[in-house]
């Protein structure tokens, strides 16, 4: 019993850490503003206000003025999973499970730039993922059902197959980015500053068996985690010669200590209590620090071109699971290229392409409802200024995963999972300079 209960808090761990959007490692997203999602470089970029969580130390090198940003990003999604022989534990069908709840997500920025300093926030959302409901359950309910039919005697036990099951889940670090540049010459600024981050996490799972026993055939779960900790970053901007920038962003480990929020628990608590996160249990779950490195370089007076790098320290972080899916983990990372034309003073375009690379990531160890896939990325998108003080800007993003298949089962997903993601994001923003 203590093993079935297991699989089933396991079920917990899968939406507790949905990780929906694409851009970034195992837990960081680096896809923050509506002028990511139109290029996917901004580690050296200089032309907006939501470059404070890209370049910092890049802000000097806008106009004078207060500036305030206000981005809106829709991410669609279809992530599916198909179980081999899984449907119904006695069928010998197979199952297909998939789940399309898109994701709205905002992102504020605000800038006050004077001759040789500058100060700044941002609110965003650098690590989490979003939302997935999965109506119908999943591969883990899949695995669950098996399990439990097998153990409680199968063909002669008191099961005779599955009515329903559904998994629900969120996660969000929302992260409060409050700091400072200064020009120390026409060549070179800094900047620094801290941020600070709240993330929740909240899950549901109901699984109901066929049974015309007298015995338990409902299983539901309903817990919320909760943490916030606090990181700090140094930026560097520094332009060699007037058509190439260069800049570097480093940030700190976030300590995130999750705390349990139990508000039910039908096996009366052994759900919760073998996944050690019975009421009031902690257990970490950082945000891993990061090292952002972005060239940009003029190619004409209306053609830029950037390259982009960043590195996600997730060897250096707490990662605690019980499912032990993080005991590989590290180091992911992103690199992008993109490039810029200006039509006019008014209108400009832009492309970008991304690889993605999740590492230490074996297909056994992969979430179903929400796999981290090694992908590739292609972004288009333009902006638009009607005034010196105006801006828009907007974007398209489609994301092509890598599937997988894991070869063994595991707590995670039945050997033979085919496991898939199809992504795509449309972004708006609007920049106002108010003096």
């Amino acid at each position: 019993m203590r093993r079935i209960l297991f699989l089933f808090g396991v079920i917990g761990v899968l939406c507790l850490l949905t990780t929906s959007l694409w851009a970034g490692g195992i837990i960081n997203k680096s896809n923050q503003s509506a002028d990511y999602f139109r290029s996917l470089t901004r580690n050296a970029a200089t032309d907006a206000a939501d470059i404070v969580v890209y370049n910092p130390a890049g802000v000097m090198k806008m106009d004078n003025g207060l500036y305030t940003k206000l981005d809106i990003l829709y991410v669609a999604k279809k992530y599916s999973n198909s179980v081999p022989n899984q449907t119904n534990f006695f069928s010998g069908e197979d199952g297909d499970f998939s789940t399309d709840t898109p994701s709205v997500i905002p992102g504020f920025f605000a800038v006050y730039k004077q001759e040789n300093w500058a100060g700044f926030f941002a609110v965003s959302i650098p690590g989490g993922g979003g939302k997935v409901e999965y109506d119908e359950g999943s591969a883990y309910t899949s695995l669950l059902a098996l399990n439990i039919w097998q153990n409680a005697g199968g063909p002669l036990g008191p099961y005779s197959g599955l009515d329903s099951a559904s998994l629900e889940g969120d996660s969000y670090d929302i992260g409060y980015t409050l700091g400072g540049a200064y020009k120390i010459n026409a060549m070179v600024s800094v900047a620094g500053g801290l941020r600070y981050i709240s993330a929740s996490q909240n899950f549901e799972g109901r699984l109901d068996l066929t049974t015309a026993l007298p015995v338990q055939d409902v299983y539901e779960v309903e817990l919320e985690r909760s943490a916030t900790g606090w990181a700090g970053f140094l930026g560097l901007n520094v332009t060699p010669t007037e058509n190439l920038n260069v800049g570097l962003l480093y940030f700190t480990n976030t300590s995130l200590n999750m705390e349990s929020d139990v508000d039910k628990d039908t096996s009366g608590g052994s759900i919760t209590n073998t996944l050690g996160w019975s009421d009031g249990t902690k257990r970490h779950e950082d945000l891993p620090g990061l090292l952002g490195v972005g060239v940009s370089y003029r190619i004409t007076p209306r053609l830029r071109a950037e390259v982009d790098y960043t590195h996600y320290f997730e060897d250096l972080a707490k990662l605690d699971s019980k499912s032990g899916r993080f005991n590989n983990a590290g180091d992911s990372y992103d690199f992008a290229m993109s490039l810029e034309y200006a039509f006019n003073p008014q209108w400009k375009g832009s492309f970008g392409y991304m690889i993605t690379d999740i590492k230490g990531m074996e297909p056994e160890q992969l979430f179903p409802v929400a796999p981290e896939l090694d992908a590739r990325t292609w972004a288009i998108g333009a902006g638009y200024s009607p005034s010196d003080r105006l801006q828009f800007s907007f974007g398209y993003t489609f994301v092509d995963y890598q599937s997988a298949t894991p070869q063994t089962t595991g707590s995670n997903s039945p050997a033979g999972t085919e496991l898939e993601k199809e992504t795509w994001a449309l972004s708006l923003g609007v920049q106002y300079r108010w003096f």
